[in-house]
């Protein structure tokens, strides 16, 4: 009996700091409960997914949608459709949002040129950028797959199994809401599906462990680096 409170107290410690992991869909495919936006008029669900789109307008401003919860380490996986394939948008991590909806903080971006990159939204600006240049992993105005992985000052970022950020970043956020982006300007469409959460994971990404995605790592700029 005493081994078994003893146990009960161990669990409940546990939980408290936030050690245990465990993977959270936090979209529920149905609606937009848990999110919110200065406008919700830009966003909707469709078949299970999140679409943020004008219709044929073009759109006023960027339009962010937020996850009403504040994450630290964690990692995200999902599929992201952009039509048309010119067009931008992203999805905002540890972010800050302001009081007219916009957002300050990182982002892992979307769009020609722009999918794999890591963006510091009204902050730093280009972080790192995607290597790929040519796109050559990329399905345009088709799902492709993406995945976030933060842990302290670390972040990964991958699309169809291909690595496109590996940074260190020592004077980056460690905490803020995760938002999802359709860009001002051009009308578009884009989707978001099959959002899988998960808190406080291991450092594991595409079948490498720790170790070796500790030696992708770079430092990060602490200001912005004029893109080419």
């Amino acid at each position: 009996m005493k081994f078994h409170l003893l146990s009960i107290s161990s669990l409940f410690l546990l939980l408290g700091s936030g050690i245990l992991m465990g993977k959270e869909t936090f979209f529920n495919g149905k609606n937009l409960a848990g999110w919110s936006a200065e406008d919700m008029s830009y966003w909707s669900v469709q078949n299970g997914a999140i679409v943020g789109t004008n219709g044929d307008q073009k759109i006023p401003g960027n339009q962010f949608l937020w996850y009403d919860k504040k994450v630290s380490d964690f990692k995200l996986t999902l599929q992201v459709k952009q039509v048309p394939f010119a067009a931008n948008a992203g999805i905002q991590f540890r972010s800050k949002r302001q009081s007219n909806g916009s957002a300050i903080g990182y982002q892992a971006d979307i769009g020609k040129g722009w999918w794999g990159a890591l963006y510091h939204e009204h902050g730093r600006r280009i972080l790192a950028k995607n290597k790929d240049t040519t796109g050559k992993h990329l399905k345009p105005e088709k799902w492709n797959k993406y995945e976030i992985l933060a842990v302290g000052h670390r972040i990964w970022l991958a699309i169809n199994g291909q690595i496109t950020v590996a940074l260190r970043d020592p004077i980056g956020e460690l905490e803020g809401q995760i938002s999802l982006q359709v860009h001002g300007g051009m009308p578009q469409k884009v989707i978001y599906k099959d959002l899988t959460l998960e808190k406080n994971p291991q450092v594991k990404l595409l079948k490498m462990n720790e170790s070796q995605l500790n030696k992708l790592l770079k430092l990060a700029p602490k200001g912005f680096i004029k893109p080419s």
